[in-house]
């Protein structure tokens, strides 16, 4: 699969967003993913984690629940996705029509504290997230043909 290279001054500006929300929020990793399930970039504590596998899932629940808003006859997708575990949890949140903010965290961080902190970030991340679109767009193509395999592929490890 074609992978999408952003400039290094704005992969530079992610990774401080990003480490900015990390420290803020008290989560133990977070994930700037594309619609299509592609990992852009990480920050955190991912051992024990298929970030890879993690983005393509949680861009196919962004567009399973978008269908379910559509469904329900919702104007708009819903517009972050939270998801509560035992241990782990995990909120997702769009940045514009392209990307999507995945945080990962355990039962010693608040989701008060997640939802403010990646309010706040998807506001930093819309600007990038701008600049980025254009170059999403050049590789869907791409992207879109490969992205049913890569996902089933990811499905079928992770389920094994």
């Amino acid at each position: 699969m074609e992978t999408l290279i952003a400039p290094r001054e704005t992969l530079v500006k992610i990774e401080n967003y990003l480490e900015r929300l990390l420290n803020r929020s008290r989560a133990l990793c977070v994930l700037l993913v594309d619609i299509s399930g592609q990992l852009i970039a990480e920050k955190g504590n991912n051992e024990g984690l298929d970030t890879s596998t993690l983005a393509a899932l949680a861009a196919s629940n962004v567009a399973a629940t978008a269908e379910i808003a559509r469904q329900l006859d919702e104007p708009e997708p819903f517009s972050y996705l939270f998801h509560e575990g035992k241990r782990r949890h995990i909120y997702i949140s769009a940045i514009g029509a392209s990307s999507l903010l995945v945080i990962i965290f355990d039962e010693m961080t608040q989701i008060g504290l997640v939802r403010i902190f990646a309010r706040l970030a998807v506001n930093e991340l819309l600007e990038v997230a701008s600049e980025l679109e254009s170059r999403l767009q050049k590789a869907s193509g791409v992207v879109d043909r490969e992205f049913r395999g890569a996902l089933a592929e990811g499905l079928d490890e992770a389920f094994s």
